[in-house]
């Protein structure tokens, strides 16, 4: 059943809620960072890059992650725009090609009502190198072709919480959030890092302030 008075926001997390990437604060500390970056530059599947960055972090403690999260800022003005969105009437969470470790601890600092992400295998605390992938683009022949389709996911918890498309937010700022901010009612790209990202919407953001993200929902949605 839809609610015609709720809304829903969806946010990337990498650059988006947060100032900086989870894998290269953990990479950057623990030196391997050249070996993810040679691997995001391959021409292959955004989902198999995934998995192969992940065996990368087999050995690595949980709390070594939850540190590297932990170290990064909120984007500017983020716990603000989330406080103001859920005056508006939002239900808000993020959907990222991360990891629900990093996720968990941003929506809990947050106290955001979802999140989707990849989920990094474990044993005894250490990361194994294996990883579930949510996936979603092949139930719905998304071109994203990544671990997690935001797409996907961004209409899948519009029908849980009983919310039409047409009242919905998308926010990132990579080519992965493509397929959301052009699925979602109202489609942002903030600090957008490629030019495909820009030409996803006429929505864009070039400011590091997650503020500016109201004045676009004030203009789009009905109160």
């Amino acid at each position: 059943m839809i609610d015609s008075d709720l809304k829903l926001a969806t946010f990337d997390m990498d650059g988006t809620l947060i100032d900086g990437r989870v894998i290269f604060s953990l990479s950057d500390r623990l030196g391997f960072s050249d070996k993810v970056r040679q691997i995001q530059s391959e021409d292959i599947a955004g989902h198999l890059k995934t998995k192969k960055i992940a065996k990368l972090l087999e050995g690595i403690k949980v709390a070594e992650v939850q540190s590297a999260v932990a170290s990064i800022p909120l984007m500017k003005n983020c716990e603000f725009t989330i406080s103001e969105l859920r005056k508006r009437g939002f239900k808000i969470g993020i959907i990222t090609d991360s990891y629900t470790i990093a996720a968990d601890f941003v929506a809990k600092r947050l106290s955001l009502d979802f999140y989707a992400a990849n989920r990094l295998e474990l044993k005894d605390g250490i990361i194994t190198g294996d990883i579930k992938m949510p996936l979603g683009w092949e139930k719905i022949d998304c071109f994203c072709r990544i671990s997690v389709c935001k797409r996907y996911h961004l209409e899948e918890f519009a029908e849980k919480y009983g919310i039409a498309m047409v009242n919905t937010l998308a926010v990132g700022d990579t080519r992965s959030d493509m397929c959301m901010i052009q699925r979602a009612g109202v489609g942002i790209a903030f600090m957008p890092k490629d030019p495909d990202v820009t030409s996803a919407t006429d929505r864009v953001i070039h400011k590091p302030d997650l503020a500016e993200v109201l004045d676009i929902v004030d203009n789009s949605f009905k109160s």
